[in-house]
């Protein structure tokens, strides 16, 4: 507890030493900065007194870490760039994706191989811009002043076995598929002081050789304070070159031979929570007095522990008889556990029998009632099949029958209407012959009467 009292006293300590001396932060920024840097962006004040910097971009969706290389070194994985001014941005200062000025970079002093937040899984390896939010510390690493996530957005991914190549770039997972990757993967920023400088551990090492399937050759940073012997011929197998700002360039005042820009638009990020620009001649004080608080800590604790072993035998034997009462009951309560455990176990295997006896005489009963079923079924198509060709010979006779009727009933009707006929034949000779007699009389009458 004292501990952590003593370590938050002292960032407190440089806080408020940070804060008055962000007046002149751009004075003590490396002059050098400014006049190298012009012929590829432009330094813009964003109005917090802090002049910034902002590339010239042509192509679509450039982000800071895009074209380089990883190259394993004493101190870490380094970003060997393939861009001109990438020797100042991408081992000094900080990346910001600001809402309206879109990427601009802040300077600070300190060196690394890469300022960048490393994020993986089993399949992927990610990298993206570390926050000016995020302060180095000799004895604490990385602090972050503010509570700030990089957007899923400006992170690049990578297979493991493509980490390593020299245009990484061509491997990268396509903008669609960023934010699974994202919320798959853990996060990981592991920065620490070594021989002097800033080491970048990023990712455990034998996490990526194991995935790039290969020996990764460890090469040695050579470092340089002109920045035009980077261009000389080197052992690319055994060396990387890297700029090493001098105390003269830090010291050199490079505002009077740059234009700066001013603008009225307000910037999204929060410079009062940017604790860069410290000179690490503070924090190496800090340190000095963490080391000493630390060093009066342990002889305390030291103390303490003396004090201790020179308790009464009375009170270490009653701790050893509370210590095996606790240990007894602690028997005793396992032991009940496990005949509880046991018996339900038991109580669960009678049940597993109830349940699978009476899901087979389920079963049982459902095919006794299928099995009814489908007898019935084929006894019914059985006695169908049987049956038709009756049926059919009854509905075949009962045809002719109907036929035979028919023509007995058109037989009689014929017989009725010839009887009719000859009936009324008769009729009609009958009365001829009556009418043939009348005549004759008539004709007798009249003979006779002409006749006298």
């Amino acid at each position: 507890m004292k501990k952590l009292i003593i370590i938050a006293a002292v960032i407190i300590f440089s806080i408020s030493s940070l804060s008055n001396a962000t007046t002149d932060y751009a004075k003590r920024v490396d002059g050098y900065f400014y006049t190298s840097l012009r012929t590829h962006g432009t330094w813009i004040d964003i109005g917090f007194g802090t002049p910034v910097w902002r590339p010239t971009i042509i192509r679509k969706n450039w982000s800071p870490y895009y074209y380089g290389q990883w190259i394993y070194t004493d101190y870490g994985w380094y970003w060997d760039s393939a861009e001109p001014f990438g020797y100042i941005v991408y081992h000094y200062g900080r990346w910001f994706y600001d809402d309206y000025y879109g990427w601009i970079w802040i300077p600070d002093y300190e060196w690394a191989p890469a300022w960048v937040d490393w994020r993986y899984n089993d399949d992927y390896i990610g990298w993206a811009p570390l926050s000016p939010y995020a302060a180095f510390y000799i004895n604490i690493g990385i602090h972050y002043t503010y509570d700030y996530y990089v957007p899923y957005n400006h992170w690049n991914y990578v297979k493991y076995n493509k980490f390593c190549k020299g245009n990484v770039y061509n491997y990268y997972a396509a903008p669609k598929y960023k934010y699974r990757i994202f919320s798959n993967t853990k996060v990981r920023t592991n920065y620490s002081y070594y021989d002097g400088r800033v080491r970048n551990n990023g990712i455990e090492f034998d996490r990526i050789r194991q995935g790039v399937g290969r020996t990764i050759e460890k090469r040695n940073i050579v470092t340089v304070s002109n920045p035009n012997e980077l261009t000389k011929v080197r052992d690319n197998n055994k060396e990387i070159r890297t700029y090493i700002a001098s105390s003269r360039d830090l010291s050199r005042d490079g505002l009077r031979d740059v234009k700066v820009e001013r603008s009225d638009r307000k910037s999204s990020l929060e410079m009062s929570r940017v604790e860069l620009g410290k000179e690490r001649t503070t924090d190496r004080v800090n340190d000095r007095k963490v080391e000493e608080n630390l060093r009066v800590e342990k002889k305390q604790k030291i103390e303490t522990k003396r004090d201790n072993t020179n308790r009464t035998e009375t009170d270490v034997n009653k701790n050893r008889v509370e210590e095996q009462k606790r240990l007894q009951e602690k028997q005793n309560i396992e032991l009940r556990k496990s005949e509880i455990e046991k018996r339900n176990n038991e109580v669960n295997k009678r049940n597993d029998v109830i349940i699978r006896n009476e899901q087979m005489k389920r079963d049982k009963e459902n095919n006794r009632k299928n099995n009814t079923v489908n007898n019935n079924q084929r006894d019914v198509r059985k006695e169908n099949k049987n049956s038709a060709p009756e049926i059919i010979k009854q509905n075949t006779e009962r045809k002719v029958e109907q036929k035979v009727q028919t023509k007995v009933n058109e037989n009689k009707n014929q017989v009725n209407q010839n009887t009719s006929r000859n009936t009324e034949v008769r009729k009609n000779d009958s009365g001829s012959r009556n009418e043939t007699r009348n005549n004759t009389r008539e004709n007798v009458n009249n003979n006779r009467t002409r006749s006298r």
